[in-house]
C-alpha cells in the first residue's frame, strides 16, 4: 500500500521535472567540456605538447596550483598547475589535464623579477619560454631560489615597481595639466 507522499513522486509531471533537471546538468557538463576543448585548440596546446612532452611519472618538486599563464595573446587566469622539478617546469593546464608539458630550464629565455611591493605584497615572477608564440607563466616570489639555481643569471631582468603614492602623484599631475 502506497502512501500519498509516495504517490506524488510516481506522476508523469514529476518524471518530466526530473528529466529536465538531468538534462540541464548534462548540458552544463557538455558546455564545460566544449570550453576546455576550444581553449586547448585555440591556444595551440597540441603543438606545445609535441614540442615539450612530459611523461606521466610524478616527480618530487614544489607544486603551485591555479597559476596564470599566457599563450599567444590569450591570458589563462588561474588555469595552470606548475611543478618545479629537476628537469624544468612541469605545466598541467586545467583545460587539458591529461596533456602536461615539461619545459626544460634551458628553454626559459627571461625571468622578470619585480622589485618592490604593491600594498605590501611582493609581486609575482614571470617566466618567458622560448617558443614561436608568446608563452609566459606567473609564479609566486618564493620560487626565486629554485629558479636562480636552474636558470642562468643573464636571463634575469629586474623591474622597479613605483610606490603607489608616486603613481597617484604622477596621475594627479597629468590630470591637472590636461
Amino acid at each position: 500500500m502506497m502512501t500519498e507522499f509516495a504517490k506524488t513522486f510516481m506522476t508523469i509531471e514529476f518524471v518530466k521535472v526530473l528529466l529536465g533537471i538531468f538534462g540541464m546538468v548534462a548540458a552544463v557538463y557538455v558546455w564545460i567540456w566544449f570550453n576546455h576543448a576550444l581553449a586547448a585548440q585555440t591556444a595551440g596546446w597540441k603543438n606545445l605538447v609535441e614540442k615539450f612532452p612530459a611523461t606521466e611519472i610524478e616527480r618530487p618538486g614544489d607544486t603551485f596550483k591555479k597559476q596564470t599563464g599566457w599563450i599567444g595573446n590569450t591570458e589563462f587566469s588561474r588555469n595552470f598547475t606548475v611543478q618545479l622539478i629537476q628537469e624544468g617546469m612541469r605545466i598541467c593546464p586545467f583545460f587539458a589535464s591529461r596533456s602536461p608539458l615539461l619545459i626544460p630550464w634551458s628553454k626559459i629565455t627571461e625571468v622578470t623579477v619585480p622589485q618592490g611591493t604593491v600594498f605590501g605584497v611582493q609581486q609575482y615572477i614571470t617566466l618567458t619560454v622560448e617558443w614561436e608564440k608568446q608563452l609566459k607563466f606567473s609564479l609566486p616570489p618564493k620560487v626565486l631560489p629554485t629558479i636562480e639555481a636552474n636558470v642562468s643569471m643573464s636571463r634575469f631582468r629586474k623591474i622597479e615597481i613605483a610606490p603607489l603614492s608616486e603613481l597617484v602623484k604622477e596621475r594627479w599631475k597629468n590630470w591637472k595639466s590636461s
